[in-house]
């Protein structure tokens, strides 16, 4: 038995799969059914939300997985102790400096021993994360660990590369829906003639199968130029969360928009997107994103008792991910792992208040439990006051922007018509 396998496995069950249920409104899995039984993987999923993308991928699946990870967040040295308990390994980067991306040979070493006894490895082929949905260009790396293994057992490691597919409903935020999608497994033994013949050529092969594998299992929008277009039209008019996050659906209207695009209504999307991203709207949210208006009339107590019961604790929380981190890709992960920190010892801090102050025990168990069962209500009474604070911002900057306003507003008026005219006949 490996030294780490109680707290591993302990970690990412009960405690990180648990966390990720709580965080997530639903977590959808698909082709878990493609995994082999008995065999070395090479996990290579999409990149686009941090730390989040790892987690979702290990406590969903059986093997026993290591993952890279930047070499950075292993300082200091005690995190880095921790981190390795977790499985975790660290890649150097170029940026790194030339003396320590040498340090990769060694790690790359441990995978192919860690293969050798079936384990798995998760290896981000983009190299790092963007927030945008779409399959970026893979660096090589992946396909050295996947090359190198067959080669030195002889192409008998039977090893399987499998593209996978995280979809997000919303990257940022929490009690959404995501999909996971593993995709066809890749069988690097029937490499072997190419790679020998010519190793460059085989490694392009290998990237473009991956790449090709990976765009099946996400929505993906191959024109960058006309990536506000997509995203405003597919995502952030869309009212139904399961068109977003479903590759099959969403891929065949990728297709369907790219071919009535015209230079307007992309030069239209183009002004939109920039306009929110300077100012920080959400497209979602003045467009008029679906509420759970008749669960919040219902139980409103409920909702009130989570946004008062949680406010203190998810202050640290919202002063990190909009104060201190520019990077938006950080915020779901910022909010999940200080969320599970956090709130629970908030709760038993005020549950030790109430003991202290003599309240009885059955009535300290209720707030406990209260505490835990109304968390998931939290997202939605915070997001009425959030969205209560963006109106009030959009209305600051139609007087302070009459002009942008006046164009903010026509050019979302001019999408959503142009998406009821192309999609009439396909929605949900």
């Amino acid at each position: 038995m490996r030294k780490n396998w109680l707290w591993y496995q302990t970690f990412r069950y009960p405690i990180v799969k648990f966390g990720l249920h709580l965080f997530y409104k639903r977590i959808i899995i698909e082709g878990k059914e493609r995994l082999p039984k008995k065999a070395p993987i090479l996990f290579v999923p999409n990149h686009q939300n941090s730390f989040m993308d790892a987690l979702l991928v290990v406590t969903h699946v059986n093997p026993f997985i290591y993952f890279l990870t930047r070499a950075q967040a292993f300082n200091p040295p005690l995190m880095g102790k921790f981190l390795r308990s977790l499985n975790m390994l660290p890649v150097y980067r170029v940026r790194d400096g030339l003396s320590s991306v040498t340090k990769n040979n060694a790690i790359f070493d441990q995978c192919i021993e860690y293969m050798k006894r079936d384990d798995a490895i998760l290896v981000f082929p983009e190299a790092n994360h963007d927030l945008r949905r779409r399959v970026r260009p893979l660096s090589k790396g992946f396909t050295r660990i996947a090359f190198d293994a067959e080669v030195r057992e002889g192409w008998n490691m039977n090893l399987h590369v499998i593209p996978v597919g995280l979809n997000y409903e919303e990257h940022r935020r929490s009690r959404n829906s995501v999909r996971v999608v593993f995709g066809e497994p890749i069988l690097m033994k029937k490499y072997k003639e190419l790679f020998e013949k010519d190793e460059r050529e085989a490694t392009a092969k290998l990237k473009e199968e991956v790449s090709e594998g990976i765009k099946k299992t996400i929505m993906h929008v191959p024109n960058l130029d006309h990536y506000p277009a997509h995203k405003i039209l597919l995502d952030d008019l869309e009212k139904e969360s399961e068109a977003v996050i479903n590759p099959k659906i969403v891929n065949k209207r990728v297709e369907e928009l790219e071919s009535h695009l015209n230079p307007e209504i992309v030069e239209t999307a183009t002004t939109v997107y920039e306009i929110a991203e300077k100012n920080d709207f959400s497209i979602k949210s003045i467009a008029g994103r679906k509420k759970p208006v008749l669960s919040m009339v219902l139980f409103f107590p409920f909702y009130l008792f989570s946004w008062f019961n949680n406010l203190i604790p998810y202050q640290p929380v919202r002063r990190i991910t909009t104060k201190l981190i520019k990077d938006h890709a950080f915020d779901a992960s910022i909010k999940f792992i200080l969320g599970m920190i956090l709130f629970p010892v908030f709760w038993l801090l005020i549950s030790l208040i109430l003991w202290i102050a003599g309240v009885p025990d059955g009535y300290i168990q209720v707030y406990i439990g209260l505490s835990l069962m109304t968390s998931i209500l939290f997202k939605d009474a915070n997001l009425m006051v959030r969205e209560a604070k963006e109106r009030k911002r959009v209305k600051e900057f139609a007087q302070s922007h009459p002009e942008k306003h006046k164009q903010f507003e026509e050019g979302l008026k001019k999408l959503n018509e142009f998406r009821s005219k192309v999609f009439a006949y396909t929605e949900i």
